[in-house]
């Protein structure tokens, strides 16, 4: 349920970072708020990213040249892995900033959608392990390819919250969000049966969706007051 927005008296906001949503039980949080919290989320799964690259055990300090070089070549999928993972999110951040940063408020529903979306995004560590110590297999590029397939899902469901939040803001479906809803899942059937060309179309879903044109597809414009 979504509620609106109110403005008490003396509650003059300077700038939009500190508009807020309000009930009348006196619930509120600054758009701020929102924005930092996101942006920690971001952070952090980013940075998860990286742990997960492990080396054989099989390697150690009194091992050869030779056989320390091999093992660094020998687990390529985890580099691929994370540069996919790691660029995903990146872009991920940089469109969800686009979406938040034109909007004049938050609503009930823009939170909870955020928080759902967020919780998805977090979750993207974990399965770039999996695909990262299973290597590309079947199991392990589904299951990758199902997590952002939700994330697509999730985001498409917050980009609507945030509309529905501004009342007369255009809500039509564009090729933006129909590339995402139809890429992601055909990638992830795709990678069912040839793993490391489901990653591929993966990475090049990162590379659309980095182009300045698409960011823009993004920014979220409110109505005209």
């Amino acid at each position: 349920m979504d509620f609106v927005t109110t403005r008490t008296e003396g509650d003059e906001p300077t700038d939009d970072a500190h508009r807020a949503t309000r009930r009348a039980d006196g619930f509120a949080l600054g758009k701020g708020r929102l924005e930092s919290f996101s942006d920690g989320v971001f952070a952090v799964a980013i940075t998860l990213l990286v742990i997960e690259i492990h080396l054989p055990s099989s390697v150690w300090l009194a091992s050869t040249t030779a056989v320390q070089t091999q093992a660094l070549l020998e687990i390529w999928p985890q580099y691929v892995v994370y540069a996919v993972s790691f660029a995903t999110i990146g872009i991920m951040w940089i469109n969800h900033h686009a979406l938040l940063n034109g909007a004049r408020w938050i609503s009930y529903r823009v939170l909870a959608t955020n928080i759902v979306f967020l919780g998805l995004v977090s979750f993207l560590p974990f399965t770039t392990e999996v695909l990262a110590r299973l290597g590309l297999t079947r199991p392990a590029v589904v299951f990758y390819g199902m997590t952002l397939t939700a994330i697509s899902f999730a985001f498409v469901v917050l980009q609507r919250a945030v509309m529905a939040a501004h009342p007369g803001s255009a809500r039509r479906i564009t090729a933006w969000n129909i590339v995402g809803a139809t890429a992601y899942p055909l990638a992830t059937v795709i990678g069912f049966y040839v793993p490391l060309l489901g990653v591929g179309l993966i990475a090049v879903l990162a590379i659309f969706y980095a182009l300045p044109h698409n960011i823009r597809m993004a920014h979220f414009k409110p109505p005209a007051e």
